[in-house]
């Protein structure tokens, strides 16, 4: 495939972005602060590093995405944080938007390595398969988009193809990274799952809502948003 609807990237993207914001949620926060109340023994100390975790993720996400040029699609070409222009626009675009997708997919292989850096804890194993079924099912429809990218600027199969999948290798360097710090100092557990439930709920609201929203399938894509929500979280529970 050279192309797909911009109805159709709109329906797997929402898609994506319900499974990612249940798996924020269900398998990242709420994991949190159980072990945020087991830490500290009570409630209100966990709340407070969830939420100081959930916090930083997204300061970590918003320095990136300010520091970092990448193509924003949903910003035109003179607005703040979106990369300048080149010579050949049409190639810049690609490039700065598989920049993009690689930026995105640290933060989601830390939450992998995060979800299962606790596999002491009960639920741990169960809770790491979830969040790694949820992020390798929303990077499904990210793959297609930049391979899709590069195929519109005549590179063959193989190289859209050769390019999709490095994009995803930044994935296990996050998991890696995860595990390797959350495992070591008992409070960077908690405070690393809201830290990756922060970076996923960043991604999701500044980059992938915006841009199902801007070519009117707004109530599609809720629909849809709803139905990958769902979808997770009946994936979950089976899980567990």
């Amino acid at each position: 495939m050279q192309r797909v609807s911009k109805l159709q990237e709109a329906a797997l993207l929402s898609f994506s972005a319900g499974i990612m914001l249940a798996a924020a949620i269900f398998a990242l926060l709420l994991p949190s602060l159980d072990a945020g109340q087991a830490l500290f023994g009570g409630r209100v100390g966990a709340a407070a590093l969830s939420g100081l975790g959930l916090a930083l993720g997204m300061g970590l996400m918003l320095a990136v995405d300010r520091f970092t040029p990448h193509e924003h699609a949903v910003l035109p070409p003179a607005a703040q944080g979106h990369a300048a222009a080149h010579t050949d626009p049409a190639v810049q675009g690609a490039k700065l938007m598989v920049l993009a997708i690689l930026i995105h997919n640290v933060p989601e292989g830390l939450a992998v390595g995060a979800a299962y850096a606790g596999v002491g804890n009960a639920g741990a194993t169960q809770a790491g398969a979830s969040v790694a079924l949820a992020i390798g099912l929303q990077n499904m429809p990210e793959g297609l988009i930049v391979a899709m990218a590069l195929r519109t600027l005549g590179r063959s199969a193989a190289q859209a193809w050769g390019v999709a999948a490095l994009t995803g290798l930044a994935e296990p360097l996050g998991a890696i990274l995860g595990l390797w710090l959350l495992g070591s100092v008992p409070v960077f557990y908690p405070l690393g799952l809201a830290l990756a439930a922060g970076a996923m709920l960043f991604v999701v609201s500044h980059e992938i809502i915006p841009e199902t929203h801007r070519n009117g399938f707004e109530t599609m894509a809720t629909a849809t948003l709803l139905a990958g929500f769902v979808f997770m979280l009946l994936l979950d529970a089976a899980l567990n």
